[in-house]
């Protein structure tokens, strides 16, 4: 009796560890979102969808090994997730990334190396829970169908996918008027004015700027906005303007042409007192402008 007591404490133990996993990437949805889209292999609606799936899956994993209803299909499951997880690392090791995963979000900085041996771990908990009997519920087969759409629908209603709603996150960021008196005024440079050109307003202190910078980096890296040349106009003034910038682009490696600050009262009248906004204008005209959540 003690021993299947220990085996149903491992079995709830490894069931909670994938509903923290799943609560802290769906925290963190954005970062996670940007993950999937760095590595390159899907388009950037796709990375919205395919981050959520991740969270879904492991959020009803979780619950399901905690109702413990199929022991047997659980742990099949809980092994198979975690081998397919490893393979990923063991191919981000491979290429050299020391990059956080993103195994528990933002909560935790893993490298891939270090969610490798948690995932060995993990492994080691799944075989000592096996061959445990069901807990006594009736209707588990509704219950577990139930367990598995809840998932889904609890993640994708808590964070929407952006690309679901893009028309919802549009803003009125970008004042012509002002941003052609900046540069008759000498305040901004008029190379910023001429040709194709696309325009990041960005604060160094703002986290969804940093973000933007990371989402704007990848999409400049798989073709977008070719030709155009990278502007970045920073908000107020800095007593280190390069290190602050040094330390903004770290992350992101957003590579630009140019890179320019402004008083805060003239970023906040060109953006309206809204930033992160990125413009693409043609020789100083206004072509199209995005947020954070809609740039695509």
């Amino acid at each position: 009796m003690h021993h299947e007591s220990l085996k149903i404490f491992f079995r709830e133990l490894l069931g909670l560890v994938f509903i923290l996993s799943a609560v802290a990437k769906l925290a963190g949805a954005d970062n996670f979102e940007l993950y999937v889209f760095s590595l390159g292999w899907f388009s950037l609606g796709a990375s919205f969808v395919i981050a959520r799936l991740v969270i879904a899956a492991e959020l009803f994993l979780g619950v399901w090994l905690m109702l413990n209803t199929h022991p047997k299909a659980a742990l099949r499951l809980a092994v198979a997730m975690l081998a397919g997880f490893s393979v990923f690392l063991i191919i981000m090791i491979v290429k050299g990334s020391r990059d956080n995963c993103h195994c528990f979000g933002d909560l935790v900085d893993f490298s891939p190396v270090q969610s490798l041996i948690k995932n060995a771990v993990l492994l080691a908990v799944a075989l000592l829970s096996m061959r445990i009997k069901p807990f006594a519920i009736p209707r588990s087969n509704l219950i577990t169908i139930a367990a598995a759409v809840a998932s889904v629908a609890a993640v994708f209603i808590i964070s929407p996918p952006d690309n679901f709603r893009y028309s919802s996150y549009s803003v009125d960021g970008f004042s012509q008027e002002a941003f052609d008196k900046a540069v008759e005024d000498g305040l901004i440079d008029p190379a910023l004015a001429e040709g194709d050109d696309i325009t990041c307003f960005f604060s160094f202190s703002c986290e969804f700027c940093h973000m933007t910078a990371k989402k704007l980096s990848v999409m400049l890296q798989r073709g977008a906005f070719e030709g155009a040349d990278v502007n970045v106009v920073v908000a107020g003034r800095h007593d280190d303007f390069a290190a602050d910038a040094a330390a903004f682009f770290a992350d992101s490696q957003l590579p630009y042409n140019r890179i320019d600050s402004l008083s805060a009262n003239t970023f906040l009248r060109i953006t309206n007192g809204h930033y992160p906004v990125v413009v693409h204008t043609g020789d100083g005209r206004l072509i199209e402008q995005w947020s954070y959540r809609d740039l695509h």
